[in-house]
């Protein structure tokens, strides 16, 4: 098959749409990625890259076409800015195109946008649209921006009601976007699967024990991107509870919030406690979680957010790794029913407490954590069966139109 991506992320940036990219290569189909120039998640275009700079036209063999997407800074206009333009550049790219894909894949994180000028194509080609949905709209801007206003809403309504209505599969990444998608929008049930983000399982063998670790301390990991939703004043909160103890906290990855993070920790005194390693390989996460002693994941109380499988929650299960959880909703529930580890409610002394909780267990149950971990991984979330059911979705779907 002929495929094509629209995708504002892509390599060098850290999404598992790197991952599918290069497995639908090796599986022997010819993938392009329409996408936008690496910023995220600081802000800037990284270092090497620029409008006027040449760029990798084929990586893993993946051929790649970049559109001039303002970088998306920090606040947000330049969100919205970051969004339109690489809606335009996308679509003028959408008009020269005289190449006909056999089918394409949406990667829909923020914003749902990314969806049109896949809209545009198919309204060009009669190619069919996979669509797969990471994050719900407009909910997001309701419940984390905090914006109600129907001059707002029912436009981004409109848009994605439409995006919804022009795919012909909306692939889920939790099951409770469901019933939400097909309630709200009106979407028959029929035309949604449950498709979740998969991981490569770790090479065990290959990975480094951090440096920083010591034995002598219990170690915490959390790793991906460090922003608002995350909620990780909580972690400081409960970290300043726990000053006085073995306890240390690892951050691994960047994102909006860390400044202010960073700044917390100076002003409650935890330079000991609480370390930011920034920004590494996807090789060099999967180390800090599976040489750690428990995995942090935690989202703000939301009801949004609680609908939500956050991508990391995969990799904490592939490393087989404990797991700390101060969340909701889906993410809990296969914390509690795998057997993985420690769930807490989302304050300051509920998260130290399941801290402690974690320090004191015996070597027999912590290594049965990771056992489960392993096991749910592999009943679950492995890269090669969720690219599979997605290859045999794509295949139906191509042939449709031949």
């Amino acid at each position: 098959m002929k495929i094509l991506i629209f995708s504002q992320y892509f390599y060098p940036e850290s999404f598992r749409v790197n991952l599918l990219a290069k497995e639908l290569v090796l599986r022997g189909h010819e993938v392009k990625v329409v996408t936008g120039y690496p910023q995220y998640p600081g802000g800037k275009i990284y270092e090497g890259y620029g409008f006027s700079i040449p760029y990798e036209k084929t990586w893993n063999g993946v051929q790649i076409d970049r559109v001039k997407m303002r970088p998306r800074g920090r606040n947000a206009i330049g969100l919205l800015l970051n969004s339109i333009t690489y809606v335009t550049q996308a679509n003028k790219w959408v008009r020269r195109c005289k190449e006909k894909y056999d089918v394409v894949f949406v990667l829909q994180l923020s914003p749902v946008t990314v969806g049109l000028p896949a809209r545009k194509y198919k309204k060009k080609f009669g190619t069919p649209i996979l669509f797969n949905v990471q994050d719900l709209w407009p909910e997001s801007v309701e419940e984390v921006l905090g914006i109600r206003t129907p001059l707002v809403i029912a436009p981004i309504n409109y848009i994605v009601r439409k995006l919804y209505r022009s795919s012909d599969r909306i692939l889920c990444s939790s099951g409770g976007f469901i019933d939400n998608i097909a309630k709200r929008h009106r979407i028959p049930k029929e035309k949604l699967t449950f498709w979740p983000q998969f991981c490569e399982a770790p090479r065990f063998s290959e990975l480094i024990k951090p440096s920083c670790y010591d034995d002598r301390y219990f170690n915490i990991a959390f790793t991906g991107n460090l922003g608002d939703a995350q909620g990780l004043d909580l972690l400081l909160d409960a970290a300043e509870l726990l000053k006085n103890t073995v306890v240390r906290w690892y951050l691994v990855g960047d994102g909006r919030a860390r400044e202010r993070l960073e700044k917390k920790v100076k002003e409650k005194a935890l330079q000991e406690n609480v370390f930011f390693m920034g920004r590494v390989s996807e090789h060099e996460a999967n180390a800090y979680v599976h040489f750690a002693n428990a995995a942090y994941i935690s989202f703000q109380n939301n009801a949004l957010l609680d609908l939500t499988i956050p991508a990391k929650l995969q990799t904490y299960l592939a490393c087989g790794t404990p797991i700390l959880g101060a969340i909701g909703g889906e993410s809990a529930n296969i914390i509690q029913t795998s057997g993985t580890g420690v769930l807490a409610e989302r304050t300051p002394q509920s998260l130290a407490n399941a801290v402690r909780e974690l320090c004191l267990m015996d070597k027999d149950t912590l290594a049965q954590y990771r056992e489960n971990a392993k096991q749910y991984f592999a009943s679950h979330f492995t890269m090669d069966t969720l690219i599979t059911e997605l290859e045999d979705m794509m295949q139906n779907y191509s042939s449709l139109t031949e």
